[in-house]
C-alpha cells in the first residue's frame, strides 16, 4: 500500500517519508488498523506492508513493483493538474478501495483500477457494479501482462469499453515509458482469431485531461469514417467456407454443434446460403460461431413473405429470444451494455440491405425483398463464391 495512517490518524504517503522516520513513528493500515512498516530502497517503490500474514480485506501483500509505480504515476499526474484525488481511498459504503479516486467535478468522481495481475471474473464484476451503484464512474487500466497484441484473451475482453462515440476500447499503462496506450475500434472478423485496432499514445508528461475531449472527437471521427460493413471478397468467402469444412473434418465442437442444428432443419454445410458468410467485424463481442447466429437470424427473416415489413420491435424480440435460448452467447464484458453487445446483429441487418435481402423503409422498419438461395451442391456453391457479392448474387 502507498498510504497509511500515522499516530495522529492522518494519512501519510510512503514516498514522502524518510527511512529514519520509521524508527521513531508508528503507522497503521487504513483498513484493518494493524501496524504496518515502510519498505523503501533504491530498487523498491516506497510502500507500506503489514508486519505479518494478514486477513486485511482491502490490501493484499506482494503488490508488484509495476502496480505500485503505476498507482503513484497516475496519482501524480492527476494532482499536477490540480484535481482532487486520493490514493487507495476507502469507500465504507462499498467496503472497496479503488487504486485512485479522482474528482473531475464537484459532483462527479471516477474510481480508477490499475490491473496488473489476473482477477476472478466475479470479483471484477462485483467491483464494477459496486462503484456504479454508488454513482462512481469506473476506469480499468491494464498493466504490461495484458497489453494487446494481434489476438485477444477472455481476460482482456473484461476490460473493453464501448459507447455510441467510441467503439470497443482498452486502456494500457506503460509505467516505464510513462504512457497510456488507448486501443480503440478493436475488431475481430468472423472466424479469424486475429484482431485489428487503432492505437493512440497518451504521454503523461505532455498530455492533460483538457486534451481528452479533443482526442475523443478525433477517434470518434476516424471510427465513423471507417467502413465497418463491407461485403466480403471471394477469398474471404472461401476462407469462411473452408473453416467450416475443416471444423467438420476435425470434429471441432462448435462446428459439430452447428452442423447438427442445421441438419435437423433440412440443411447442410454445402447448402448454406452466401449471406451466412457475410463478414461482421464486431464478432469480438460474440462467443457463438458467427455462422450459427446468422443462420438463425436469416431463417427467422425468411419465414416472412416477400414484401413483408419487419419492424425493429420484432427484430429486438427475436434477438432477445436467441439470447434466452442461448442461440447466441456473448463474452463476459462487464464494461459494455447489452445494447452495445447486440450491435453486431444490427450490423448484419445493414449488410443484408446491401445484398438486397432487405430494403430499408425507415430507421425502424425493413421490407423483405428476396429470400436467400440455398445451394444444391458444392460445385454450384463454389461457382457462386468465385464471384464478388452483387445485389442479385
Amino acid at each position: 500500500m502507498l498510504v497509511a495512517l500515522d499516530e495522529k490518524n492522518e494519512l501519510i504517503y510512503a514516498n514522502s517519508l524518510k527511512e529514519v522516520a520509521q524508527t521513531t513513528n508508528h503507522y497503521y493500515c487504513p483498513n484493518c488498523k494493524d501496524y504496518v512498516f515502510l519498505k523503501k530502497g533504491s530498487l523498491k517503490v516506497a510502500h507500506f506492508s503489514h508486519f505479518s500474514q494478514t486477513n486485511c480485506s482491502s490490501f493484499s501483500e506482494g503488490e508488484t513493483r509495476e502496480h505500485l509505480q503505476g498507482k503513484q504515476l497516475l496519482y501524480e499526474w492527476f494532482t499536477k493538474q490540480g484535481l482532487i484525488c486520493q490514493l487507495e481511498a476507502y469507500l465504507p459504503n462499498l467496503n472497496q478501495r479503488p487504486d485512485i479516486l479522482v474528482w473531475i467535478s464537484q459532483t462527479k468522481a471516477i474510481a480508477i483500477e490499475f490491473q496488473c495481475s489476473s482477477l476472478p471474473l466475479k470479483r471484477m464484476i462485483e467491483r464494477t457494479v459496486g462503484y456504479k451503484s454508488k454513482g462512481y464512474d469506473v476506469l480499468w487500466i491494464v498493466g504490461s501482462q495484458f497489453k494487446l497484441d494481434d489476438k485477444i484473451t477472455a481476460f482482456q475482453r473484461l476490460f473493453i469499453y464501448g459507447n455510441a462515440q467510441i467503439k470497443s476500447s482498452l486502456f494500457f499503462l506503460d509505467v516505464i515509458k510513462r504512457t497510456v496506450y488507448f486501443y480503440s475500434n478493436i475488431q475481430q472478423k468472423n472466424t479469424t482469431q486475429k484482431i485489428t485496432y487503432d492505437k493512440y499514445l497518451i504521454k503523461l508528461d505532455q498530455f492533460t485531461l483538457v486534451d481528452v475531449p479533443v482526442l475523443m472527437k478525433k477517434i470518434s471521427n476516424k471510427t465513423k469514417s471507417k467502413k465497418s460493413e463491407e461485403l466480403p471478397k471471394s477469398n474471404e468467402l472461401m476462407q469462411s467456407h473452408n473453416f467450416l469444412n475443416q471444423g467438420r473434418m476435425y470434429q471441432t465442437p462448435e462446428v459439430v454443434l452447428f452442423q447438427k442444428y442445421i441438419y435437423h432443419r433440412g440443411d447442410s454445410l454445402i447448402s448454406l446460403p452466401k449471406e451466412i458468410y457475410l463478414v461482421v467485424t464486431d464478432q469480438i463481442m460474440i462467443k457463438t460461431l458467427p455462422h450459427f447466429w446468422k443462420y438463425i437470424l436469416l431463417k427467422w427473416l425468411s419465414q416472412n413473405n416477400i414484401h413483408s415489413v419487419i419492424t425493429l420491435k420484432q427484430l429486438d424480440k427475436q434477438i432477445n429470444e436467441m439470447i434466452k435460448n442461448k442461440e447466441i452467447i456473448f463474452y463476459k464484458m462487464p464494461l459494455l451494455s447489452l445494447e452495445e453487445q447486440k450491435k453486431p446483429l444490427y450490423c448484419y441487418i445493414r449488410l443484408l440491405i446491401k445484398v438486397a435481402i432487405l430494403e430499408e423503409k425507415d430507421s425502424n422498419q425493413w421490407i423483405l425483398r428476396r429470400k436467400p438461395y440455398y445451394y444444391k451442391n458444392e460445385q454450384e456453391k463454389m461457382a457462386s463464391f468465385s464471384k464478388e457479392f452483387s445485389l442479385s448474387n
